[in-house]
């Protein structure tokens, strides 16, 4: 793969992202590029059958591999990336050939990809997947799937009853 490659694709899956959350990957990208850290962004969106298809992975007979995910694609997405709001991304490495391949295993340039996403601000690191960066605007898929819901939590209140002291 040639930089311009490595360039578009990750541009096309930025260009999918829910507009807010787009403008803060775009940032973080331009910077990372901007001080030499080579990344690819090969995820952003999915449907929520390309989801279940991932949690599937190691768990039901036909689909061979270790587990990828917990998150379900049904019957509600619990995904991040269903709703535009996360990205999955690799540093990459020059072949001695001058190609470009991922770099699964670059510990440092995702330090280093991570830190700058903090200075950015507004992405959500998740300690148990490297590769992953989402929208730290949302609590999670759950306040996404229901937004009218979690508005109601935050402004509920408890009634205090007349008798606290009485049972009934």
């Amino acid at each position: 793969m040639t930089l311009r490659e490595v360039l578009e694709r990750s541009e096309g899956h930025i260009a999918n992202l829910e507009p807010k959350f787009k403008a803060k990957v775009a940032k973080w990208f331009k910077e990372c590029w901007a001080k030499k850290v080579r990344i690819l962004v090969y995820c952003s969106t999915r449907t929520a059958e390309e989801q279940e298809e991932l949690y599937k992975k190691g768990r039901i007979p036909g689909h061979p591999g270790p587990k990828v995910t917990n998150a379900k694609g049904y019957p509600e997405c619990q995904s991040m990336h269903c709703y535009g709001r996360a990205i999955d991304f690799v540093p990459i490495v020059e072949t001695a050939t001058g190609s470009f391949i991922a770099g699964w295993d670059d510990e440092e340039t995702y330090e280093i990809a991570h830190k700058i996403a903090e200075t950015v601000g507004g992405l959500r690191r998740l300690d148990w997947e490297t590769p992953h960066l989402e929208d730290a605007s949302v609590s999670g898929w759950r306040e996404l799937v229901s937004p009218q819901k979690q508005e109601v939590n935050k402004t509920k209140k408890s009634l205090p009853k007349k008798n606290p002291w009485a049972s009934r």
